[in-house]
């Protein structure tokens, strides 16, 4: 109101700041070992005969593997190969079975559903890739840290959230509901990078009625030609493929284990393709004719009108903003103010401090306008620009870069995907 500028647009990004814990004491989630566990319970009971009531598969929960501990006072020594002591040592091991049992559930509750590590100084930290790494400079060493989401509009932080998350992805509807508590609307216009691009995201933006300005993972690759997309949605019958040729939908081929909401589509003659070898580049059989597409069409639906907005003018004047905006928040919070790690334990207090930060980032960008009377201003794109266009994918600039690919070693591979390689 005192900019008299509107919110209807926001930008919105994330950042992993490292959390206060301790070096190398996060603690995994244990499926794995607890489903051998379970396996070692089951047969144990077994031999004891006390296998009636517990689970065909998966876990038993230690409430089972308790009442079957009561149990084994009732068994007969006589049942059991070697008698007495036979059987005092099996009840021994269930009850080491139990006290394991209960360890790994601990775990698993502390971990929840969506966590697969925790940090033993701060339970809701998670084990994450920082981008710098102050142990080798290629952040591949894990830290305890936090996943900070922030709402930007006008080069304003005006809302903010704290995940436990690795990936952006499951962070855009948590950071909208919050953003729809504290302003009773949710925006009109929405731009975040490829890591919000997914199903989940344009269905919640699309039933909220948010033009969700979002590119999908494969956009970078689309746009310069590079890794262009293998097919194109026309219709919910129709498809286009990489060479032009319209297909129809079929059925799903016998005993073909295929996911629900999925479509089939089937192109044949595909030897005369030119991108024959880039579009079979991931099936075992690159020498077959034709090929079998499993398509999600809601999906391909959404991401081509997400597509279709990206390369708009007005998208255009979006994405630069949102690298001045939210990129520029992100800087000002880690360069200027010097603010790289969360000082506090616990998921609550850290959203706290981040909150405390955020704002005293606003105060301190507010008084910088009153002072010098400017009204926060970022660049408007002209009426006369274009839609942006795809570059036209080459052929055999593809083939060529497959083939040396398929040269290279798979430790070669890895070392061309560090882009810092070198010591800080």
């Amino acid at each position: 109101m005192e900019c008299s500028k509107s919110m209807n647009t926001v930008y919105l990004d994330g950042s992993k700041f490292e959390a206060n814990a301790n070096k190398y004491k996060f603690v995994w989630r244990p499926p794995i070992f607890h489903l051998r566990l379970c396996e070692k319970v089951a047969n144990l009971l077994r031999l004891m005969h006390l296998e009636k009531g517990l689970p065909k598969a998966g876990i038993i929960p230690s409430k089972i593997i308790m009442e079957k501990l009561a149990d084994v006072d009732n068994v007969s020594p006589s049942l059991i190969e070697g008698g007495q002591n036979t059987l005092a040592k099996m009840r021994r091991q269930l009850s080491g079975y139990l006290l394991k049992a209960l360890e790994y559930e601990e775990k698993e509750a502390i971990c929840g559903e969506h966590r697969n590590s925790y940090y033993k100084t701060d339970h809701d930290a998670t084990a994450t890739c920082l981008k710098e790494d102050y142990y080798n400079g290629l952040g591949s060493q894990m830290h305890a840290a936090y996943n900070a989401q922030i709402v930007v509009s006008n080069g304003f932080v005006v809302s903010y959230y704290v995940s436990q998350d690795r990936t952006a992805i499951r962070t855009l509807q948590p950071a909208m509901e919050q953003y729809y508590r504290w302003y009773g609307t949710y925006p009109e216009r929405l731009c975040a990078d490829a890591g919000y691009g997914s199903l989940a995201n344009y269905e919640y933006c699309d039933q909220k009625g948010i033009n969700a300005f979002i590119k999908c993972g494969s956009w970078n690759g689309e746009k310069t030609g590079r890794n262009p997309a293998t097919y194109e949605h026309v219709d919910e019958n129709t498809f286009q493929c990489l060479g032009e040729r319209k297909e129809q939908r079929v059925e799903p081929p016998p005993n073909y284990r295929y996911k629900s909401n999925s479509a089939y589509f089937y192109v044949k003659d595909c030897r005369r393709c030119n991108f024959g070898l880039y579009c079979r580049r991931y099936l075992k059989n690159k020498s077959q004719n034709s090929r079998l597409f499993e398509i999600h069409p809601r999906y391909a639906l959404l991401k081509q009108q997400a597509r279709d907005l990206l390369l708009s003018p007005e998208a255009i004047e979006m994405r630069v903003n949102r690298s001045c905006q939210v990129e520029g928040v992100f800087g000002a919070i880690k360069q200027n103010m010097e603010y790289t790690r969360f000082h506090r334990r616990s998921r609550d207090r850290v959203t706290v401090e981040f909150a405390l930060t955020s704002t005293g980032l606003n105060v301190r960008k507010y008084l910088k306008f009153v002072e010098s009377e400017k009204v926060p201003f970022y660049w408007s794109a002209q009426r006369t620009l274009e839609p942006e266009t795809f570059k036209k994918p080459s052929a055999k600039k593809i083939e060529n870069r497959i083939n040396k690919r398929e040269k290279l070693q798979p430790n070669e591979i890895a070392k061309k995907s560090y882009k810092n390689k070198g010591m800080r």
